[in-house]
């Protein structure tokens, strides 16, 4: 059966997505025929996406979604319906978290919770074997004016029996000619209960369904990257898994076999202070990892514990940079403003712990309160939430906290690089800088003219 797939990023926009990816390589294991509309701008876009379902006709239509973008996600499906009578099924994080959308939504004919690799190839067995569905695990649907709410399947206890995933379906890969840097996932899950994250609510809906924590073998893992490169060639990729360095046998044995198969790659992974040690940071150095990523967050400790349940100190922070760097290692700190309980003091704090650890490259994001979180709830009970989206967590704050204002929040995040890096790296500052008014020039038209007296600094497409 030909599957349409449908990926929403509009002012979003990311290089891959890794569960369409295994759901394609699953639904293509199976003689199935899967192809991927990625929407960058609703508007111009539409019209496109109703032009390929005539060409392609699908007999099945997938959308993943974050929360993020939901509300696209709804506007797509609608439009779908009023053109074409097609199942339309909507998975992904954000119908994990409120399976209940559907109950709201009369476009989706179902949602898909949790993991969807083997919940939606029976979903696609079924419509193109003409059977009724409505008992298919992982799934929600409306039918007869009823909602049918069925049982959660265990979780893929064996994450090697899953084909690696599809990335053939994905712009990136097929109309990027040059370098690219590929991007990889060797485990599910993690242990933590950061408040702010989905993970502790996944946690929480597989109860009793099985380990929740898995990791891929390393040889499995090692292959992946070895017929990835065949395809796309690349000398250097990143390492997405929260919990890379949690399980330090498994990461010992990565670093050792990678080292011996692959001696001209390079690659960048996250790591948590407290979930390795020196041994682990050399290890990494000599397998060929060039950079490792540290969630930092906030600089305020009693934010970092109390608020986000980040159970370690600045110090581990500082520990953990310090030893990076000793071993020769770049690092990266991920920073975010607009936390529940924050303040210009709390950003200050976190600005200047940047500038003892001294990163080579940072990322700030604003708190988003995703729903069912527990950072989420206490934000909806107390009444912090001004609207109910953001197209993305980089800019923007959709709270309005009682300790500083949504002006001072969005401030912070504009211009936390620039002020920390001009306190060690000049140049990068400047850069930043730089950055940063290209972005202002190019979202607004009418000021493309300044572009000529910015032209040796910056170039507008």
């Amino acid at each position: 059966m030909r599957v349409l797939l449908i990926l929403p990023q509009i002012n979003s926009p990311c290089l891959w997505h890794p569960g369409l990816a295994y759901i394609s390589a699953v639904l293509k294991e199976n003689n199935h025929q899967a192809e991927l509309f990625e929407m960058d701008d609703y508007d111009r876009q539409i019209g496109g996406l109703l032009g390929k379902i005539k060409e392609f006709s699908p007999g099945i239509i997938g959308i993943s979604s974050n929360s993020h973008q939901f509300s696209h996600t709804k506007k797509i499906a609608q439009e779908i319906k009023k053109n074409y009578s097609l199942p339309v099924f909507a998975g992904g994080a954000h119908t994990t978290l409120r399976p209940e959308v559907i109950k709201e939504e009369k476009s989706f004919d179902g949602v898909i919770i949790g993991e969807g690799e083997r919940a939606f190839l029976s979903l696609v067995n079924k419509i193109e074997s003409k059977e009724d569905y409505s008992a298919v695990d992982n799934c929600w649907f409306r039918k007869g004016g009823q909602i049918i709410k069925n049982k959660l399947a265990p979780l893929i206890e064996d994450l090697n029996t899953l084909p690696f995933p599809d990335r053939s379906i994905f712009r990136y890969f097929y109309e990027n000619k040059e370098k690219r840097t590929p991007r990889f996932i060797f485990s599910r899950g993690c242990p933590f209960e950061c408040t702010y994250c989905c993970n502790h609510i996944f946690k929480k809906i597989y109860h009793n369904l099985g380990r929740y924590v898995r990791w891929r073998s390393v040889d499995s893992a090692l292959r992946e990257i070895e017929l990835t490169r065949e395809k796309y060639y690349f000398n250097y990729f990143k390492v997405d898994d929260d919990i890379f360095s949690l399980n330090k046998q498994w990461l010992l044995e990565f670093c050792g076999k990678f080292q011996e198969k692959f001696k001209d790659l390079t690659y960048e992974c996250n790591v948590r202070p407290g979930a390795i040690d020196e041994e682990g940071l050399v290890n990494l150095k000599k397998s060929g990892c060039r950079l490792i990523k540290i969630g930092i967050e906030t600089g305020n400790e009693d934010l970092r514990k109390k608020v986000l349940n980040r159970n370690f100190s600045n110090q581990d922070i500082i520990d953990t940079f310090s030893r990076a760097k000793k071993i020769g290692l770049k690092t990266f700190s991920f920073n975010m403003v607009g936390i529940p309980g924050e303040t210009r003091e709390t950003i200050r704090e976190t600005m200047e712990l940047n500038k003892i650890i001294k990163p080579a490259f940072m990322q700030v994001t604003v708190f988003y309160p995703y729903p069912n979180t527990a950072l989420g709830e206490i934000c909806s009970k107390n009444g912090y939430m001004e609207r109910d989206f953001e197209n993305s967590y980089m800019e923007k704050t959709i709270l309005k906290l009682p300790t500083i204002s949504k002006k001072e929040i969005e401030k912070a995040a504009r211009d936390f690089k620039f002020n920390v890096y001009w306190s060690y790296d000049k140049k990068k500052a400047l850069a930043e800088k730089k950055r940063r008014i290209k972005k202002f020039i190019i979202a607004r038209p009418l000021l493309h003219f300044l572009a000529k007296f910015f032209k040796k600094f910056i170039k507008i497409k």
